[in-house]
């Protein structure tokens, strides 16, 4: 399943595709580790997931080891699909990071691990 998170602060939307390109199930998740956790449940092992690089992926990484989805950050400047698109609603959002990712089109961003970030942050690089 290739699944594409449309990411708020306070809430995201995903979007699960698929290998046909068909959607299965469109949902929104509070942005809390508990609903994070839940939701990488309930989608095969071997799915991916699209998420744009913005603060908040952080809290993908707080997944399970061995429970967690294949994670891919998007680069939100190089994705025009979304950013130029006439109509832009976030269920529409994910499923354009869905179908990218599953195309294989995606534009990916670098990804730090936390433990890097952290070390940025406090100046010890």
């Amino acid at each position: 399943m290739h699944v594409g998170v449309n990411y708020h602060e306070p809430y995201a939307v995903a979007a699960g595709m698929d290998d046909k390109g068909q959607v299965i199930e469109t949902v929104r998740l509070k942005n809390k580790p508990d609903d994070h956790i839940g939701f990488a449940d309930r989608p095969p092992v071997d799915s991916k997931i699209a998420i744009e690089a913005t603060g908040g992926r952080y809290s993908c990484y707080g997944l399970p080891e061995g429970k967690s989805p294949e994670i891919h950050l998007v680069h939100p400047r190089k994705t025009r699909a979304i950013a130029e698109a006439k109509i832009n609603t976030d269920k529409l959002d994910a499923k354009i990071l869905a179908r990218l990712l599953q195309t294989d089109l995606l534009a990916e961003s670098y990804s730090r691990t936390k433990e890097t970030g952290d070390i940025r942050i406090d100046g010890n690089v």
